[in-house]
Order: C-alpha cells, then structure tokens, then sequence
C-alpha cells in the first residue's frame, strides 16, 4: 500500500520595465496567425526557461526542483502516508510542441498547447508509512522514475487584474492529464525491516501501473496544477498583458 502511494505522488513553485521580448517571442493577440506565433513562442520559450531567468526570478525548468510534496492515501484497509523531497523533473527542455490555441481578450486568456517528450525523469528522496490491516510499513530512500513516449496538453486559464495604471493576467488554473507509453519505477529501502515487502510491491506497481496510473492521476494532477499556475504566473504577473500578449 506504500508503494502505491508513492507511485501516486512522483507523477505528482510590477516589473513593467521588464523587456520581455529578450526572453520570449511576443505574439499579437488579436492577430490571425496568433496560434501559430504562440506554438513557436513556446517552443522557444522551452529552451529559454530550462535555465531560468534570473531577471524575472523564473526558477529553472529542467529539471524542475520541487521541495517537498506530501500526499496522504486512504482506500478501506489501505492507509499510507507518504512525503518527497528534493524532487527533480528532468525532459521537459526535448518537448516539442505540436499546437496552440489561443483566446484572448482585454479581460480573460484561455490556452491550450499539444505537446509530446521522448522521455521524463523524476527522482526523488522519499519517507513513508503504510498499514493494511495489523500490517504495518515503515520505509525510507530514494525513488526514481522513467516515463517515456508521452502525450499532454497543457491548458491554462488567466483573468485580467489592473496593478496601478498597468494591466496583468493572473492566471487561476493549469490542467495537464499526459498520455503515457511506459513507466518504469525503481525506489531503494533503508529500513532492512520492510525491503522484502516493498520490493514485492515495486514488482506489483511496475506489472500493473497502467491500472494504477489512472487510479491515482487525481493526486498528481492536484499537484501539477499548483506547480503550472505558479511557473504561469512568475511571467504574466510580472510582465504587463499589453507587452506580453499586445493588442497590435
């Protein structure tokens, strides 16, 4: 039951004089081609953000550090509690971007971007406890995870918010549900107690992940719609909407 948990939380951070276009392609928002100026505009802006901007204080993207995660699972007898730490999502900069759609107006934003990647990693350091029963788990180490041959769209949504005399989008929501070809997880135990039940459960997850995968996307979803609207928003918070996306 641990190891469920754990596979559930690794698939789960008024600058007007900013100039953006430094960093970033700009796209005329009310412009004919601007689906197609945004799908270059993040396929460049890819390969610019993996490093970070430290101007605009945007935190690298590959690999992505995420502190800590906590999640917490419950399905009748199964209980387990699980916390990541020094979490590395590393693949995203050999995305390629295959679309974009764009709607955007003086007052809302709502876009959507095809993307695929060969292959992502995730690793981890990780704590947890599960029970099933009277049976108890305890477990401690590392854990890592190859995705590969996945399929994703991003989707945002932001509303416009007047700071002083300029005009910014705030982006409220990032849903992301990938489509994966294969997933492998390896994970090491430090308590000598528990290696042989998790790495009967390593076996279980890694033979039947598929099922598990879409059990557990929810827990993972959660977490990457906070990690997507704060990466968002470090850029349309910062950056005026009339520079970002002009109107002309």
């Amino acid at each position: 039951m641990l190891g469920l948990l754990l596979f559930g939380s690794i698939l789960s951070v008024c600058c007007g004089a900013i100039n953006i276009e430094k960093y970033l392609k700009v796209c005329n928002r009310n412009s004919l081609e601007l689906n197609q100026c945004m799908k270059g505009a993040v396929q460049d802006g890819i390969a610019v953000l993996s490093d970070g901007v430290e101007e605009i204080e945007i935190p690298a993207l590959d690999p992505y550090y995420q502190k800590e995660l906590k999640v917490e699972y419950k399905n009748n007898q199964i209980l387990a509690s699980i916390i990541l730490k020094n979490i590395y999502v590393e693949g995203l900069k050999k995305a390629t971007v295959h679309d974009a759609r764009v709607r955007a107006d003086d007052d809302q934003v709502h876009i959507e971007i095809d993307l695929t990647a060969p292959k992502i990693v995730i690793r981890s350091d990780y704590e947890g406890v599960g029970q099933y029963n009277d049976l108890k788990i305890k477990a401690h180490g590392t854990v890592r995870t190859v995705m590969t041959d996945l399929v994703f769209t991003w989707k945002l949504d932001g509303v416009s918010e007047k700071n002083g005399d300029e005009k910014y989008i705030h982006i409220n929501s990032f849903y992301m549900r990938p489509d994966v070809g294969k997933m492998q997880i390896s994970m090491t135990n430090n308590n000598p107690e528990t290696k042989d039940l998790t790495e009967f459960g390593l076996r279980f997850i890694n033979e039947n992940w598929r099922t598990l995968y879409k059990e557990l996307l929810p827990f993972a979803q959660s977490n990457w719609d906070k990690i997507g609207t704060q990466f968002a928003n470090n850029i349309f918070m910062k950056v005026p909407y009339d520079q970002i996306l002009p109107p002309n």
